[in-house]
């Protein structure tokens, strides 16, 4: 039976242009606080896991014409934060209003002691806002 948790931010984030910007999350739906990492820190994880990613963000200020670009990104552990390991290949969508709303899934494999995040570029001319973002992961042991 696979694992699931849902993952909500409702506070803003900055966007500048031509930059990846991680998505941390606000709350995960156990009630965990401030979350970056979707998958690969649960108990399921000690063997490796396989996860299957979906994330949905809503973005304003975007210069229209904009390209809006979302990614699932594996980070390794080094020192205190972790560093990225691999980039999955990135969705990108170009939108007309300034705003828009945009969807991203992946699905892939951890070993253990990996873990998965969401990195979200915007290149217009200006700065954006990432207003809000869900996201559901399902996963499996190894």
């Amino acid at each position: 039976m696979p694992g699931h948790h849902c993952f909500v931010r409702s506070s803003e984030l900055q966007l500048r242009p031509g930059e990846w910007h991680d998505i941390g999350f606000d709350w995960r739906d156990d009630g965990l606080i401030s979350v970056s990492a979707l998958a690969g820190t649960g108990p399921e994880a000690l063997g490796g896991v396989l996860y299957d990613l979906s994330v949905g963000v809503v973005l304003h200020g975007t210069t229209p014409g904009t390209e809006v670009q979302l990614r699932a990104a594996e980070f390794e552990p080094d020192g205190d934060d972790g560093r990225v390991r691999r980039e999955r290949p990135a969705l990108g969508l170009v939108h007309a209003a300034g705003h828009g709303r945009f969807t991203h899934h992946w699905k892939g494999s951890l070993a253990v002691g990996h873990w998965v995040g969401v990195q979200v570029a915007q290149f217009g001319a200006s700065d954006a806002r990432l207003v809000s973002a869900e996201a559901d992961v399902f996963t499996w042991r190894h």
